[in-house]
């Protein structure tokens, strides 16, 4: 189990599969209505007390995200919403407590242009079906010579997460990630700009490097 506290409010929880045996649940059977699920939830804030000091109770304005991890596992992001002795407002019933990967924005972070450009031609060429299918929910930034591109699983399976974790780093912020990004970081193009990267043509300078012409702001034109 590896545990880190991003903020007093705000920790991420790693578990192998063999955590998950260990505490005698999947990632399946995760379900905040459960009595099982909530036993579980219990423990692993009982460890993050105990590692980090940081005391968040689950009786309060408590969110989580949970995710699959490609090779067994999965991760859980916890973020106390109001003070700790706070009730869940009425507007947020129990079942909405614990959401799903398919709920979920990921974030990849590609360390330059030429990562993103193998994985956009490799993936138009190894997933054709689901291609169309993920670029209809998918936003690509910037930032200095980083991308990162912002994905609804919903549409995808998880070897297509483990597809992208190879030429990407999965930023494990998970959803607050995808705010971060969409604050801090500039977006290039619209909903096409990663299709039109997989389609294996983009603009070139005179010098046949096209690597400059990923700016922000920028759009692409297959041709």
């Amino acid at each position: 189990m590896r545990i880190e506290a991003i903020t007093r409010r705000k920790v991420i929880v790693e578990l192998s599969a063999e955590d998950l045996a260990a505490l005698d649940i999947t990632y399946d059977a995760l379900d905040y209505a459960s009595i099982e699920t909530r036993r579980v939830i219990w423990i692993i804030l009982d460890r993050v007390r105990e590692t980090t000091g940081c005391d968040i109770d689950p009786s309060g304005q408590l969110l989580i995200d949970a995710m699959p991890r490609p090779t067994g596992g999965c991760i859980l992001f916890f973020t106390l919403r109001g003070g700790c002795a706070e009730p869940f407002s009425s507007g947020m019933p129990p079942e909405r407590t614990l959401r799903k990967q398919e709920e979920l924005e990921l974030v990849f972070e590609f360390p330059g242009v030429d990562a993103l450009l193998d994985c956009a031609g490799s993936y138009a060429q190894t997933c054709v079906a689901a291609h169309r299918r993920l670029i209809a929910a998918s936003a690509l930034y910037a930032k200095k010579e980083k991308y990162r591109l912002l994905l609804y699983p919903a549409q995808e399976m998880p070897k297509v997460q483990q597809f992208f974790s190879e030429f990407a780093k999965l930023c494990t912020e998970e959803s607050y990630a995808a705010d971060a990004t969409r604050e801090h970081w500039e977006r290039v193009g619209d909903e096409t700009a990663f299709a039109q990267l997989g389609g294996g043509a983009c603009p070139a300078n005179e010098s046949g490097d096209c690597a400059e012409l990923f700016r922000p702001g920028n759009v692409f034109v297959s041709v």
